[in-house]
């Protein structure tokens, strides 16, 4: 006979209706959501330099530059480079110089960021690591990559044969060709609309003997100097 005070039977929850009350700890766990990890990993998401060092040191990160850094597992892309540059890179300025051939083509970063402020942009103020100076730019000479403003390659050689010493541009230049297929004698075509640029007979100086050097250069053969 029953008393009355027996306990009785749960009836089993519908499907998909979470249970009231204290869940397994596995369960908890399981349910916390985990914000993405950041595709460019800085010293502030492992806690601090030293285990940023640590962790590049031991093949766990893959530097990109400075401070900034990837995993194995992320390509080295144009786009990663140019996005690890965005907090030095103001609205409406465009990373040049050795700095876009970097972008382009992995050539060796330089220590400082070249920002070019077109005609018109107020000039960037002053920061550690970067390098302002304004130049005209036609809008076909600018490219967004990795949400960075960046002159296209071609600007990019334009530039460099201009504005770098020789020994210092000529490297780079050949770098480009070999690795983004720049074309110099667009490059050439290019300059020579602009006669009146500074730089322009380095430029042309330049550029010809690169383009004598490649003409020269067996099929498959090395071009000239390799990068450091």
């Amino acid at each position: 006979m029953s008393t009355g005070n027996a306990p009785r039977a749960l009836a089993p929850l519908p499907p998909g209706t979470a249970a009231a009350g204290p869940h397994h700890p596995a369960d908890v766990a399981m349910a916390v959501r985990v914000p993405p990890a950041p595709e460019l990993v800085r010293p502030a998401h492992v806690g601090g330099a030293v285990a940023f060092a640590d962790l590049v040191r031991s093949g766990a990160l893959v530097r990109v530059r400075g401070d900034v850094a990837v995993r194995p597992t992320t390509p080295l892309t144009p786009a990663v480079r140019a996005a690890s540059l965005a907090h030095l890179v103001p609205e409406r300025t465009v990373v040049g110089g050795l700095s876009a051939a970097w972008v382009h083509g992995g050539t060796p970063a330089p220590s400082t960021v070249e920002v070019i402020h077109p005609l018109g942009v107020h000039r960037p103020p002053p920061l550690p690591g970067r390098a302002p100076r304004q130049s005209a730019l036609l809008r076909t000479e600018v490219a967004l990559i990795g949400g960075v403003l960046v002159t296209t390659i071609e600007r990019t050689a334009l530039d460099l044969a201009c504005l770098h010493d020789p020994q210092a541009s000529s490297p780079v230049l050949l770098a480009l060709v070999a690795r983004c297929e720049l074309d110099l004698d667009a490059v050439r075509d290019s300059l020579d609309l602009r006669s009146r640029r500074t730089g322009a007979p380095r430029a042309r100086r330049v550029l010809d003997a690169l383009a004598g050097r490649l003409r020269a250069a067996p099929a498959g053969g090395e071009p000239g100097p390799r990068l450091p």
